[in-house]
């Protein structure tokens, strides 16, 4: 209730409320301090009808109706009152607040910009962090990343150019084109691979977001003997259902299947779908999830006219993941996007363990399966931990993480490991060194695998 408080100290200061309203506009604050919102919205709009000059009433109104999660009234409400008060601080970052809750990134930053005019003359961290999170939201982001990777039957180079165009509230387009090279470890034999995607993502108050666009992907084998041209797209979806609960969806239609260095050599696609479900507990601190994938794989033909040969594989997932430590506040600075250019990337101060069940089951051609093995049934057990440290400053980032898993149908034991280095040494730039090593991938793709990269991203 802090600030509630600070806007019922101020709005007594002010005494710009009448005096006939007096014993209404303190009822009202008793439900609001009592958690009755609906009652005190109520009887606040008929304050505010009553006296359309009483700004006591309309913050109190304002935080009230944000309390409620009335997101859309909230914003009328403070959208007034920075109209009326267009020289007031406090009531300008408030309009921002809302804004950036709406996702109108341009309109918040420039609410924001006002209130730091206004209050130029004093210090206010705050301001500035909400400053550099807009500035980020509403620019265009370039990013290009480096990697490379091995497995026991190939290694890999990627390297990858994007760029995030912002379209509107909540929205942006992401143009990404990536090229793949990747080489028998024994014997002569090369494949490259050249995909480009566009998407167009639009992210909603409340958390719900989705993103979708179409996708083509070139194989060629050294020399150009052979190429082979795969047209497709892909849609994916999160929404929540309340205040714990949460829903994600994926489509993939003939998308590289890129997982590791031989699914590249091999002119790898795939045709997906799967479904999550996420349920939250404990102030956010576990979260619990169940989830399902099918997927069609198919790569390459030994023979120019031959059809691509095909694998068919079903992974059923549980788990959960408890966060042991956080520190509320020590988070990267910037607003950077992922590497697919779709969602926020950030890194804040915390320690989470986790545990997975994956129930996986693969059924594969013969003329697939002379070529990628895949183990035809898994029953994986691991347990992982994950720490991620961010500098007081918000300036350097370190991610470290390492699991253990049993698989109970082949009495196997599997292990991975690795970490980043982030260094952002302005809002606008971010710079991250990242290594991963496994034995073997929980996906039934069998033979130790590593990967490594360094990725740059910068606002303009």
């Amino acid at each position: 209730m802090t600030m509630l408080a600070v806007a019922l100290t101020f709005g007594r200061a002010w005494g710009q409320a009448p005096s006939a309203p007096t014993g209404g506009l303190e009822r009202a604050e008793g439900l609001v301090h009592a958690r009755a919102f609906k009652e005190a919205a109520r009887m606040l709009r008929s304050l505010v009808s009553s006296d359309p000059a009483n700004r006591r009433a309309k913050e109190l109104l304002a935080f009230d109706l944000e309390s409620m999660g009335d997101l859309k009234g909230e914003r009328a409400v403070r959208s007034a009152l920075a109209a009326e008060h267009p020289d007031d601080p406090r009531i300008q970052a408030d309009y921002g607040r809302v804004l950036e809750r709406s996702g109108d990134a341009a309109a918040a930053l420039r609410a924001y910009r006002r209130a730091r005019e206004l209050s130029a003359d004093r210090q206010a961290p705050e301001l500035d962090a909400a400053i550099e999170r807009m500035r980020g939201r509403s620019a265009l982001e370039v990013e290009t990343p480096v990697a490379l990777g091995s497995d026991p039957e190939a290694t890999a180079s990627r390297v990858r150019a994007g760029a995030a165009v912002p379209v509107g509230s909540g929205r942006h387009l992401a143009f990404l084109g990536t090229h793949d090279v990747a080489e028998r470890r024994s014997g002569p034999g090369a494949t490259s691979s050249d995909a480009l995607a566009l998407t167009f993502v639009q992210r909603n108050p409340g958390g719900t977001s989705w993103a979708m666009g179409p996708r083509l992907h070139l194989v060629s084998t050294r020399g150009g003997a052979r190429e082979d041209l795969g047209v497709g797209g892909t849609f994916e979806g999160e929404t929540s259902l309340g205040p714990s609960l949460e829903i994600a969806g994926r489509a993939d239609v003939e998308t590289p299947w890129d997982e590791a260095p031989v699914t590249v050599l091999r002119g790898g696609r795939t045709t997906a779908a799967e479904g999550h479900v996420y349920a939250r507990a404990f102030s956010r601190r576990l979260l619990l999830q169940a989830g399902a994938r099918r997927r069609e794989l198919s790569i390459l033909a030994s023979v120019p006219e031959g059809s691509r040969p095909r694998a068919w594989q079903s992974l059923w997932i549980a788990g959960a993941d408890m966060v042991l430590w956080r520190k509320p506040g020590a988070a990267l600075r910037g607003e950077m996007l992922d590497e697919a250019m779709i969602a926020p990337a950030g890194l804040s101060s915390a320690m989470t363990l986790a545990y997975r069940h994956y129930d996986v089951t693969t059924r594969t051609s013969p003329e697939f399966g002379a070529v990628i093995g895949l183990v035809p049934r898994g029953l994986v057990d691991e347990g992982s931990v994950s720490t991620m440290w961010a500098s007081r400053r918000g300036n350097l980032g370190l991610e470290l993480r390492a699991g253990l898993a049993r698989d109970a149908a082949r009495e196997a034991r599997m292990w991975r490991a690795g970490g980043g280095l982030i260094w952002a040494p302005t809002p606008a730039t971010r710079l991250e060194l990242g290594y991963e090593g496994a034995s073997e991938a929980v996906s039934g793709l069998i033979g130790q695998r590593r990967a490594g990269g360094v990725s740059f991203h910068v606002d303009l």
